[in-house]
């Protein structure tokens, strides 16, 4: 088994040698290809975290969530009688946003109602999606996974990174 041993050593010397250092130490597999695997990996490990958490969420509260493809889980509390809105419709919203924990952080009696275009303004995407799902003048209570809320980042003060939210809203059609 030594005597093994060195003649692998040797080998594998000669072979590197015969190699540009470039082709050695910087081969297309290396570091960044093993930082975007462990950054997918540890993004992965997060978004699994966030569903089983969204799961037991769900299941203490007994709540009867309907989910969307994209992951958004909402459960209608009040049926509207309206129209649903459309891209372009303008929409206002009553809302209350708080963390898994439970612990309110924006609400629109202290920052006032949200008003924006569907699929048109700034808004996160699972707002854009929930009030599509909503006819005029319904309620609705939503939970809206991080990728559908602020992302990685956060929204750089109360919400932070890879945080999914909930928001109990009610929605009307302002204008068509």
């Amino acid at each position: 088994m030594y005597k093994i041993f060195p003649g692998i050593f040797i080998l594998l010397f000669l072979f590197a040698c015969g190699q540009p250092k470039e082709q050695i130490f910087n081969t297309p597999d290396s570091s960044q290809q093993v930082k975007d695997s462990l950054f997918t990996n540890f993004n992965q490990d997060i978004l699994v975290q966030e569903i089983e958490d969204i799961e037991l969420l769900i299941q203490r509260y007994g709540w009867q969530m309907q989910k969307t493809e994209t992951g958004l889980h909402y459960m209608v509390t009040k049926e509207g009688i309206g129209a649903y809105p459309t891209i372009g419709d303008e929409v206002t919203l009553k809302y209350e946003t708080s963390l898994l924990s439970g612990e309110t952080i924006y609400n629109s009696k202290d920052n006032g109602m949200k008003r924006f275009t569907v699929e048109k303004t700034e808004e996160i995407t699972g707002l854009h999606e929930a009030v599509q799902l909503l006819k005029s003048g319904s309620s609705a209570t939503l939970i809206i996974p991080s990728y559908l809320a602020y992302g990685l980042t956060g929204d750089g003060d109360k919400i932070g990174n890879s945080q999914p939210i909930i928001m109990k809203i009610e929605m009307n059609i302002v204008s068509k």
